[in-house]
């Protein structure tokens, strides 16, 4: 009997002890996330929740998106890296014949920043609407509000933030892709 009571013993100080030093490691205080991990989390919140910018309208004022994909990677250099793949409606493009063109590139990149076209809506010619001050002021006042960064260090991120974006038409031939500053009005095609 004695002998279960000096095990029943050890064993309740043990389980005590360790509890309390988990308890202890679990505690979020001094646990800081890296600026880097940070900027990355607010940048993929925005993109998540203007994502639904781009399937609006879709087919009436630009093209109809069945799926949008991204990613977001910070380099050794500090410079920010968007991929956006916006895979076009396969149903409907496989026998429409609209073959997408570099300003359906600047539309995405623009729909989720600024949820803004940049193009006037009956001739489709660029209408200035977005430009630099836009995007950038946008991203500064929705991502960038980060109280550890003063304004050049946003300027810095936002005019070393790059974006590159592939439009995959159901055949695959037919897709394009374009890539540029993140905030600089036009961007450039790579096929």
């Amino acid at each position: 009997m004695k002998m279960k009571i000096k095990k029943l013993l050890l064993i309740s100080f043990f389980t005590f002890l360790t509890f309390n030093s988990f308890a202890q490691t679990s505690s979020l205080n001094g646990k800081f996330v890296p600026l880097k991990d940070f900027l990355i989390l607010k940048f993929d919140l925005f993109l998540k929740e203007n994502i639904k910018n781009i399937f609006q309208g879709g087919g009436m004022t630009h093209i109809a998106y069945q799926k949008i994909k991204y990613d977001i990677t910070i380099n050794d250099k500090d410079e920010i890296t968007i991929l956006i793949d916006a895979i076009m409606n396969k149903k409907r493009y496989s026998t429409k014949r609209y073959y997408p063109k570099l300003k359906d590139c600047i539309q995405v990149r623009n729909k989720l920043i600024t949820n803004k076209f940049g193009y006037s809506f009956l001739k489709q010619s660029f209408n200035n609407l977005v430009n630099t001050e836009t995007l950038s002021s946008k991203i500064s006042e929705n991502i960038l509000n980060v109280s550890s960064l003063n304004q050049d260090q946003k300027r810095k991120i936002t005019n070393e933030a790059n974006i590159n974006i592939n439009i995959l038409h159901p055949k695959s031939e037919k897709s394009i892709s374009c890539d540029g500053k993140l905030t600089e009005p036009l961007l450039r095609l790579n096929n």
